[in-house]
């Protein structure tokens, strides 16, 4: 028996809750998709304090040559220095004690992605001789299961390639930076970088 129709030549349904759903759902539009890509964001300079600027002179001196960054996980947290970096200057990253210069947000984006994103926002900052910077990495709440998956990779991320000639430490921010969804990450001077590759 064929079905009957409606206006616009429809079938029509015999069920009340198909009805119902139909018309909670008469105006309703689908979203589009986001797909820009994360931009960079320089926060407005500001000067170093003195107690600072004595810090970031003094780990200066005391870093070590291209040390890898052993992680620390407890739960949601993470953190990472290279060796041979004074536990303080960690202590005092985590307690967010130095100026953030720059951010990336990297939510939404894939990790294929967000892997050139972090190395190329981390080589950029360093060559304008940024030291403190951000990255957004989420908690992995809209992943496949609930994995993190840019949360795990961020350590690996930081610790090779141009990153690892670069970054010193990195911990998870503060709640009102983002807590265990983001990252404060510290970054070598320019100065001491280009003392390692020319001695003279």
């Amino acid at each position: 028996m064929a079905r009957e129709r409606g206006e616009g030549g429809e079938p029509q349904s015999g069920d009340p809750d198909q009805a119902l759903f139909k018309e909670a759902m008469s105006g309703v539009r689908r979203l589009e998709q986001d797909r820009s890509v994360p931009q960079i964001v320089f926060r407005t300079p500001v000067p170093h304090s003195e107690r600072e600027r004595e810090v970031l002179q003094e780990l200066d001196r005391l870093i070590e040559e291209e040390s890898p960054l052993p992680l620390t996980e407890t739960g949601e947290y993470m953190e990472g220095a290279v060796r041979g970096l004074d536990p303080r200057v960690v202590r005092q990253l985590r307690r967010g004690e130095f100026t953030l210069q720059a951010e990336l947000d990297l939510h939404g984006v894939v990790a294929e992605t967000a892997r050139g994103l972090v190395e190329r926002f981390i080589e950029e900052c360093h060559a304008r001789g940024l030291r403190c910077v951000r990255i957004v990495h989420g908690r992995g709440r809209n992943s496949p299961g609930g994995v993190p998956v840019l949360k795990t990779r961020l350590p690996r991320w930081l610790a090779r390639g141009p990153a690892r000639q670069i970054v010193l430490a990195y911990t998870s921010a503060l709640p009102h930076d983002g807590g265990a969804g983001a990252a404060y990450v510290l970054l070598r001077s320019r100065r001491s970088r280009r003392a390692r590759r020319d001695p003279l």
